[in-house]
């Protein structure tokens, strides 16, 4: 049985993820994903590429009160209230990231662990921080069986995936691409394999390149694909331990 073994959840983009018991899976994703970025200082949008240490940063970002707080590695806390101010935008692989300035500590604290000024921005809907789809989806089995430095349930955390599936033979990803799959309350369809990049030969939670992981993903993907993306068809509620369900058509 195919089951929902973790969900990930990056409420900021390039910072270190949560890891919700359940989500509300919306028409354009999950609405704590992505739903905050960070703008350099030449305008372009910071990623785990440019930054990657931002990623041992972890956020817990609460949309209903308006905040959003932040834990260091050392163990300090800081935190804002989410009152956007001036309007601005970026481009980023090829997409459009509208949103608004969010002054306060945690643009402040991020700026100083990055080595730059960072502004801190709230996008104005869901969806806008996704790269390539609404949801995406990988099995442990494929973690497992391409290997990486970390065992066990933290191995999967490098590829950064909304969720994580249990009980899938490796690979089996790929037959999904064109069905439609119910995940708990919600049903997806699946549009692609997801094509990895320089980001997953990084340290998940400290940001430190530890893996050459496109050579070693090579070896068993010529494609550099793992995972896949998919867009919602019915919005609904997932929670660790639902059941994936593959239309078998």
């Amino acid at each position: 049985m195919l089951s929902v073994a973790a969900i990930n959840v990056a409420p900021v983009k390039a910072l270190g993820l949560a890891q919700p018991h359940r989500v509300r899976l919306e028409s354009e994703g999950v609405p704590e994903d992505r739903r905050l970025f960070l703008l350099r200082e030449d305008g372009s949008v910071a990623t785990l590429r440019t930054h990657p240490r931002l990623t041992s940063v972890r956020p817990d970002l609460d949309l209903h009160a308006c905040t959003l707080g932040l834990t260091f590695p050392d163990g300090s806390v800081t935190g804002s209230v989410l009152e956007p101010r001036e309007a601005v935008g970026a481009e980023l692989f090829g997409r459009r990231r509208n949103g608004h300035v969010v002054p306060g500590e945690v643009a402040d604290a991020l700026s100083e662990l990055a080595g730059e000024r960072l502004r801190l921005v709230l996008a104005d809907r869901t969806g806008e921080g996704w790269d390539e789809g609404p949801v995406s989806v990988l099995a442990r089995a494929s973690v497992q069986q391409v290997g990486t430095p970390e065992s066990g349930e933290r191995s999967a955390r490098r590829f950064r995936m909304l969720f994580e599936v249990a009980g899938a033979e490796p690979f089996v990803e790929d037959t999904w691409i064109g069905r439609r799959i119910r995940i708990g309350e919600a049903v997806v369809r699946v549009t692609h394999a997801l094509g990895r990049c320089l980001v997953i030969n990084h340290d998940p939670d400290d940001g430190a390149k530890n893996w050459r992981g496109l050579h070693t993903l090579a070896e068993h993907r010529p494609d550099l694909t793992l995972g896949v993306i998919a867009d919602v068809v019915e919005p609904g509620e997932v929670r660790v331990g639902a059941r994936l369900v593959v239309d078998s058509t």
